[in-house]
């Protein structure tokens, strides 16, 4: 398969270094497993059973799927894994796998432990999004949103010591993304695209992700639900903002919150309840894979809801004044 998001000598260079993150260990064995056209079915349950937090994730899955049943189910079966998906059940291997890649010392800036809090937790606000909207099955959507930050991962293990020293800086995301490609050859964005083209992920989602930070470009793809994945990408990122970064960030996050509510059909009063089970999921994968990170999400404003919908009135007004 031929990138078309970076240049693929460029690629290639960077994964002679050892310089892109990979899946290894069982993880590998079970994305190798769905790969397959006619997969030992009995060996992959035995192995994702195995694997605590991939069984989780996929019970998860099925819970929500299946709300309405009267008990949820408690372990992997034959029914579930095939309700889930094998491609999606590849594509959560992956994710989780990628997970626990470590960056280098000397790219001091770079704080391991807050990125994966981040990614995490857009990860789950991705899944709460389209477990509303049904944009994208959830372990696609959950996949999509924990890489979509992998080319950060990436940039701080080819090239330590020169992103350490970007990341000192205070950049919009456009400027960013050019320092980036100017001083690196690539940037955060089209690196992760050409990663999760290489792990055969749908393109569909590889192009959300190269999109997402700038949904409104005129170049952003046309059509409906490629735009819908992006901006549940985008949303998703404002709730990792509010959920776990820097408190001063919260008025920006929630004014792009306010922003990507109506692009997804989404009221101000559907946000707490998607808040809130994205927090409550990203504290158990806080928890499952160990990352230590300061937790804003029990935070929420109770005005919100107000809050929300006195930034999506104010939008309002400047659009008909204009």
């Amino acid at each position: 398969m031929m990138l078309t998001f970076i240049e693929p000598t460029l690629f290639e260079k960077l994964r002679s270094a050892q310089a892109l993150p990979s899946p290894g260990g069982v993880r590998l064995t079970i994305m190798r497993l769905c790969a397959q056209d006619d997969p030992d079915m009995a060996e992959l349950i035995h192995l994702v059973q195995a694997d605590p937090a991939l069984s989780g994730r996929i019970i998860r899955i099925i819970n929500v799927l299946n709300a309405h049943r009267v008990r949820p189910i408690a372990s992997v079966s034959m029914d579930s894994m095939l309700l889930v998906g094998l491609q999606a059940v590849r594509q959560l291997a992956l994710a989780l796998s990628l997970a626990e890649t470590t960056a280098p010392a000397s790219c001091t800036n770079f704080k391991l432990p807050a990125f994966w809090a981040h990614s995490f937790a857009m990860a789950c606000s991705a899944q709460a999004i389209s477990g509303h909207t049904r944009v994208a099955p959830l372990g696609e959507m959950f996949t999509t949103g924990l890489l979509a930050n992998i080319g950060k991962l990436t940039l701080a293990s080819a090239h330590p010591t020169g992103y350490s020293s970007l990341l000192t800086r205070v950049l919009e995301p456009s400027a960013q993304l050019a320092m980036e490609q100017s001083l690196f050859g690539f940037n955060h964005l089209n690196i992760a695209a050409a990663l999760m083209q290489d792990w055969k992920i749908p393109e569909l989602f590889c192009d959300a992700v190269l999109h997402y930070e700038s949904p409104s470009l005129p170049d952003a793809l046309p059509a409906p639900r490629p735009l819908e994945i992006i901006w549940t990408l985008y949303l998703s990122s404002a709730m990792a903002e509010l959920g776990c970064g820097a408190p001063q960030l919260a008025e920006a996050a929630l004014q792009k919150v306010a922003t990507a509510l109506p692009q997804l059909q989404l009221a101000p009063h559907d946000f707490p309840e998607l808040y809130q089970q994205a927090g409550e999921d990203w504290q158990d994968w806080t928890q499952t894979m160990h990352i230590a990170g300061k937790s804003l999400w029990q935070g929420l404003p109770a005005q919100i809801h107000d809050r929300l919908l006195r930034l999506q009135q104010t939008g309002s007004d400047d659009d008909a004044a204009t």
